[in-house]
């Protein structure tokens, strides 16, 4: 039996390989295309000034019924929904309809053979372009650089054979805390933990993570 840091490993030269792909062969026309009608039909459910937890949900805020490429946010979002929290933490300001609009026509949404667009999300190794569009600096961050004070984006697989996907949060860390929003996509606003069990939480599923500045 395959061991979890075998498929973890496998799972992040895929999506190396995706990107590294999807650079050599752009669809900017088209990239565009679905930006643009996307961001209309957003852009009447747009939502501001206001963390999103409840990806899955979206009673509070209709964020699930938004659109992302060819699929909806409660499906594909999180990256989308990290960034926009991420930035609007650092006194940004954003939407959530303007920041999918950036990573799709930054060419950020996977692509794979008989998947639908949009269906598979942002590639992580990505979302710092949409970052650097916003005009804030980033480094790439280890967990145990998350556990200083600090605005992060992570992402990370969700078990052990890939089967259940990767997901991306973003973390605030204050006061000893760190601070995970849309975390279990149910509601709980900024779900706090100690840095220990932070570590130890994404230890063996982390992909990569960013520190804004």
């Amino acid at each position: 039996m395959r061991s979890r840091k075998f498929w973890i490993r496998v799972g992040n030269f895929m999506l190396k390989a995706e990107n590294l792909l999807r650079h050599l062969f752009p669809r900017r026309g088209a990239n565009a295309e679905s930006a643009a009608r996307n961001y209309a039909f957003n852009d009447e459910r747009n939502i501001r000034s206001l963390t999103v937890n409840d990806q899955s949900d979206g009673r509070s805020t209709g964020v699930s019924s938004m659109r992302l490429g060819k699929a909806l946010m409660r499906d594909s979002g999180c990256e989308v929904i990290a960034a926009y929290n991420a930035l609007l933490l650092s006194g940004k300001r954003v939407s959530v309809a303007g920041a999918a609009k950036r990573f799709e026509e930054s060419g950020c949404l996977m692509r794979f053979p008989l998947v639908r667009y949009g269906k598979l999300g942002v590639n992580p190794f990505d979302i710092g372009k949409v970052l650097a569009s916003y005009g804030v600096n980033y480094s790439v961050a280890t967990l145990e650089q998350m556990c200083e004070p600090g605005i992060y984006i992570l992402s990370y697989w969700n078990d052990a054979k890939l089967r259940s996907g990767l997901h991306t949060i973003a973390v605030h860390t204050r006061n000893g805390m760190c601070y995970m929003y849309n975390y279990t996509m149910t509601g709980s606003t900024g779900f706090g933990v100690f840095p220990s069990a932070f570590v130890k939480t994404f230890r063996d599923g982390y992909i990569t993570g960013y520190k804004l500045k």
